[in-house]
């Protein structure tokens, strides 16, 4: 009808990919807190491994989670800054990936089902980036909150 604002309908990927984040950033930021802590025993060879890894590595991992969790709570409310955030998200994911295979060989303490894991996980990410680019492109991503285009009472 003419004159009837339309309003957007969360798709319900876009709840799925921010709950499935929200429980894996927050989980993932909560083990390696206690895994630092000392709340978890280690074998010597993970203690030797974890070793390797500087302050700056842990901030790296934390900024990861955060950027992520901020990236999603975007999606979740259809902003247009979700894809540059996510990208930027998925950017420092594959950064410090890398590191970590440039300073430790993660194949000497991880299974090769734990690295299949690992990868499937970047590729989900990256599959999270492009839908919520092609979300954006169908013009479902704006600059505005979502409660902004509800009409007021």
């Amino acid at each position: 009808m003419p004159g009837k604002t339309r309003t957007r309908r969360r798709p319900i990927l876009v709840w799925i990919i921010f709950l499935f984040y929200l429980v894996t950033c927050l989980l993932g930021i909560v083990q390696v807190f206690f895994v630092t802590a000392g709340g978890v025993p280690l074998s010597p060879e993970q203690q030797a491994y974890l070793a390797q890894f500087s302050v700056f590595d842990r901030v790296i991992g934390y900024s990861n989670a955060a950027m992520t969790l901020v990236g999603v709570t975007l999606l979740l409310a259809l902003r247009r800054l979700a894809v540059p955030v996510l990208a930027l998200a998925f950017a420092l994911n594959l950064f410090s990936t890398a590191m970590v295979w440039i300073k430790a060989n993660p194949l000497q303490l991880v299974s090769t089902t734990g690295i299949l894991a690992q990868a499937g996980g970047i590729v989900l990410f990256g599959a999270v980036v492009f839908y919520s680019w092609w979300l954006a492109r169908r013009g479902l991503l704006t600059g505005k909150p979502a409660s902004a285009n509800r009409p007021r009472k």
